[in-house]
C-alpha cells in the first residue's frame, strides 16, 4: 500500500488558494459523528471533525483507495494523527507567542486572505458566467458574485469563517520558520553529494553508451514536463562515458515546395509501409458480407522511386551551393565563416540559432550512434565522418539539407557542476535538511506530550499489523497453491455391460 515517506505539512494550502473545493468521496468503512472524540492531547479532546478535514483533502485529491476498506483505515488513523500534530502545533505557536498574531501580521494575513478570496470569485465567475465582461450590467455582475459566494459557502467557505484560519496558517507558518532555522548547506557538502552522483553515474553508464542516452532522454522529457508545472525534472547524469564527438553543421535551407512534396512523400510512404506490415501480421478473415462489400476507393500508393526522386530533387536544387562549400572546405576556408554566411534562410535569419548562440558556437554539438536528443539524420551524417576534422557528405532531414563537421572528441569523466546546478543542488539539499529538522523537533514535541488514542478508530500501528498479517495470509497461500501436488484421475473401472455395448 502507497504511503507518504514524509510527514505531511501541516500549514496546508486552503482549497481556495487553487480557485476550487475538494469534495469528498464516499468511502467504504464508514466514519465517525464529527464530535466523536478520536484522541485527546494532554488531556484536550481530538474529534473526528478535526481530523475529517484532511481525511476528506486525501480522499478527494486521490490518495485513499476508497475500494479498499484497510487502505481507508489507515488514512483514518493518518487523519488523526495529522490532527493531533495540529493541535500541538497550535499550542506551540501560542507558547512561542506566535498567536494571537501580532496587529501588523494580522493584517497582512488579511490582506492575503482578500487577495486569495477575490481570485477564488474570479475563477469561479470565469469558468461559470465565460459571457460576462466589464461591459456586463451591475446586476449580471452581482448575480456572478453572489452564485460564486454561495458555492464556497454550500461547501463550509466563507470570507469570515476563513479569517481564523488564515491567522492560524500566518503563525503556523511562523512556528515552522522557526523549527528549521538552523539548516544550512555548505559548498562542501554540495561537492560531496555531487561527487557521490559522479561515482553512482560512472558505475551504471561507464561501458553503457546506450543506457547514459536513454537516460538522457528521460531528463530531458522531464524538463519539458516540469516546465508546464507537470512533476519535478530529473537530475541530469552527473557522469558522461566515452564514445561522443562534438560536431557543427551548416543548415542549408531548402525550397518549401520541393521539401514538401519530398515530406509528403516520405510520409504517406512509410504510412503503406506500416500498413502493409500490420496486414501480414493480422488476421486476414473476412465475413461473407465483407468480402461482397465494394472496396471504398484507396490513394493512389507512393513507391520507393518516388520518394528517391524527391530527395534527389531537393540536392540538385542545391547541388552549385554544396559544390562551392565543399570547394571552399578543400581550400581551407573557416567553418564557422561558411556557417555564418550559408546557414541563412531567405530573410537573412540563421538557419540554426545553435551555430551562432553559446554554448555550442563554440563547443558544437555532442552526438554519439545512439543520441536520441536530434533527428536521425543529422546523427548519421555526424557518425559518418572517419576522422577527426572531416566533412560528411549532405544529408537530408525535415530541417533542410546538413553538411557536418567532426571538430573534436569529448573526453569521458564527470560532468562540470555549473552555477546554477550547484544552487538547484544546495536548495534541493536545503530542503532535506528542513525536513529533517522539522520531523526531529516534532518527534521531540510529540515524545514530551501526551497522547492518548480511543477505541473509536485503529491507530496507524494497528492498521499496518492488519494489513502485514493479510500480506502474511496471501504469501501463504500462493505458496501453498504453488507446491501442491497435482490431483491425480482414476480411471474408472469398465463394467461388463460396458463391454458388451462397446462391442460391434
Amino acid at each position: 500500500m502507497k504511503k507518504f515517506a514524509k510527514l505531511v505539512s501541516l500549514v496546508l494550502c486552503l482549497c481556495l488558494l487553487l480557485g476550487t473545493v475538494a469534495m469528498a468521496e464516499e468511502t467504504a468503512v464508514q466514519q465517525p459523528a464529527d464530535d466523536a472524540v478520536v484522541a485527546r492531547l494532554n488531556g484536550k479532546d481530538i474529534t473526528w471533525a478535526d481530523a475529517a478535514y484532511y481525511f476528506n483533502l486525501y480522499t478527494s485529491y486521490g490518495y485513499v483507495d476508497s475500494t479498499n476498506d484497510l487502505d481507508t483505515q489507515w488514512w483514518m488513523a493518518k487523519s488523526v494523527d495529522i490532527a493531533v500534530d495540529a493541535a500541538l502545533l497550535m499550542d506551540k505557536a501560542q507558547e512561542f507567542g506566535f498567536y494571537p498574531l501580532s496587529e501588523e501580521d494580522a493584517a497582512a494575513a488579511d490582506a492575503q486572505l482578500d487577495t486569495d478570496w477575490e481570485n477564488a470569485m474570479s475563477s469561479y465567475i470565469s469558468a461559470n458566467y465565460p459571457d460576462l465582461t466589464d461591459d456586463s450590467t451591475d446586476e449580471e455582475k452581482a448575480e456572478a458574485r453572489a452564485a460564486a459566494e454561495k458555492y464556497y459557502a454550500d461547501n463550509g467557505y466563507t470570507k469570515e469563517s476563513l479569517t481564523e484560519d488564515y491567522h492560524k496558517n500566518s503563525a503556523l507558518q511562523k512556528l515552522q520558520d522557526m523549527m528549521i532555522q538552523d539548516a544550512t548547506v555548505t559548498d562542501e557538502e554540495i561537492d560531496t553529494a555531487y561527487q557521490a552522483q559522479v561515482d553512482a553515474d560512472k558505475a551504471l553508464y561507464e561501458n553503457d553508451l546506450q543506457a547514459y542516452c536513454d537516460y538522457e532522454s528521460q531528463v530531458e522529457y522531464s524538463q519539458m514536463l516540469a516546465a508546464y508545472g507537470m512533476g519535478s525534472a530529473l537530475d541530469a547524469p552527473a557522469y558522461k562515458p566515452a564514445g561522443f564527438r562534438a560536431v557543427k553543421h551548416i543548415l542549408l535551407p531548402v525550397d518549401e515546395t520541393l521539401m514538401q512534396t519530398y515530406t509528403d512523400l516520405q510520409a504517406r510512404y512509410e504510412e503503406q509501409q506500416n500498413a502493409t506490415a500490420e496486414e501480414e501480421t493480422a488476421d486476414t478473415a473476412e465475413t461473407t458480407e465483407e468480402a461482397d462489400a465494394t472496396p471504398a476507393p484507396t490513394e493512389e500508393p507512393v513507391t520507393e522511386e518516388q520518394v528517391n526522386e524527391a530527395k534527389a530533387a531537393i540536392f540538385a536544387s542545391l547541388a552549385d551551393t554544396i559544390d562551392e562549400i565543399n570547394q571552399k572546405i578543400a581550400d581551407g576556408a573557416d567553418f564557422d565563416e561558411l556557417i555564418a554566411t550559408y546557414a541563412v534562410d531567405a530573410d537573412g535569419k540563421p538557419t540554426d540559432q545553435g551555430m551562432v548562440n553559446e554554448p555550442y558556437k563554440t563547443s558544437g554539438y555532442e552526438v554519439c550512434q545512439y543520441s536520441t536528443k536530434y533527428v536521425p539524420e543529422f546523427v548519421e551524417a555526424a557518425m559518418s565522418i572517419d576522422s577527426l576534422g572531416g566533412v560528411s557528405a549532405p544529408y537530408l532531414s525535415d530541417f533542410g539539407v546538413h553538411i557536418v563537421k567532426y571538430i573534436s572528441d569529448v573526453e569521458a569523466g564527470p560532468v562540470t557542476l555549473s552555477d546554477a546546478d550547484r544552487e538547484s543542488r544546495r536548495a534541493e539539499l536545503l530542503a532535506d535538511k528542513q525536513q529533517e529538522l522539522y520531523t526531529n523537533v516534532m518527534t521531540g514535541w510529540r515524545n514530551e506530550a501526551t497522547v492518548e488514542y480511543t477505541d473509536v478508530l485503529l491507530t496507524v500501528e494497528q492498521v499496518e499489523a492488519l494489513e502485514a498479517a493479510a500480506a502474511d495470509e496471501e504469501l501463504a497461500a500462493a505458496e501453498a497453491e504453488a507446491t501442491a501436488e497435482p490431483e491425480t484421475t482414476v480411471e474408472p473401472e469398465a463394467t461388463e455391460e460396458a463391454a458388451e455395448t462397446t462391442q460391434p
